[in-house]
C-alpha cells in the first residue's frame, strides 16, 4: 500500500497528490513529477517549483501545500478531510526533462486551481529546449 502525502489548496482542500517523485490527481493518475526543487508535466515541461512542501507555479506564485509545510509564509487554511484514497496505477517512464526558467521572486497564492493545473498543461510553462539538471528521480 501506497503512503498518500495530499497536497492542499488555498482553500484547504485535498487537490493533488505527492506519492514519491510522482504528483497525482486526486483519481491517483499520474499528473508531473517533482525532481529537486523543480516540478515538471507528465511530459517533462518544468511548471513550477517544489520547496520547504510548497507547491509554486511557474510564477512562483503557491499552488498548494503539503500540512504543516516549513515554506508556508502565508495563513494556513483549516484542512478539509481528504477524499478516499484513490487506486494508484503505474507510473509512466519520466521523460526528458526540460530546462527550468529563472525563478521570479514569490508572490502570494497562484490565479490557478492546484486541482485543475496539470490539466491545463500548466499555463504559462515556458517549453525552452532540453538539458540536463542533474536532478534525478527519488
Amino acid at each position: 500500500m501506497v503512503l498518500v502525502t495530499w497536497l492542499y489548496d488555498e482553500a484547504g482542500r485535498a487537490s493533488a497528490i505527492l506519492d514519491e517523485f510522482c504528483l497525482r490527481t486526486v483519481d491517483g493518475e499520474p499528473a508531473g513529477y517533482v525532481f529537486g526543487l523543480s516540478a515538471f508535466s507528465i511530459k517533462g515541461e518544468h511548471i513550477g517549483w517544489f520547496e520547504d512542501g510548497v507547491l509554486y507555479d511557474v510564477e512562483n506564485r503557491v499552488l498548494g501545500f503539503l500540512p504543516g509545510a516549513r515554506g508556508m509564509a502565508h495563513h494556513f487554511p483549516d484542512l478539509q478531510p481528504p477524499p478516499r484514497e484513490p487506486v494508484f496505477g503505474k507510473r509512466p517512464n519520466v521523460p526528458t526533462l526540460r530546462a527550468r526558467p529563472v525563478r521570479r521572486p514569490a508572490g502570494g497564492w497562484s490565479r490557478h486551481a492546484l486541482a485543475s493545473y496539470f490539466d491545463a498543461g500548466a499555463p504559462g510553462a515556458a517549453a525552452p529546449a532540453m538539458s540536463s539538471l542533474g536532478e534525478s528521480p527519488g
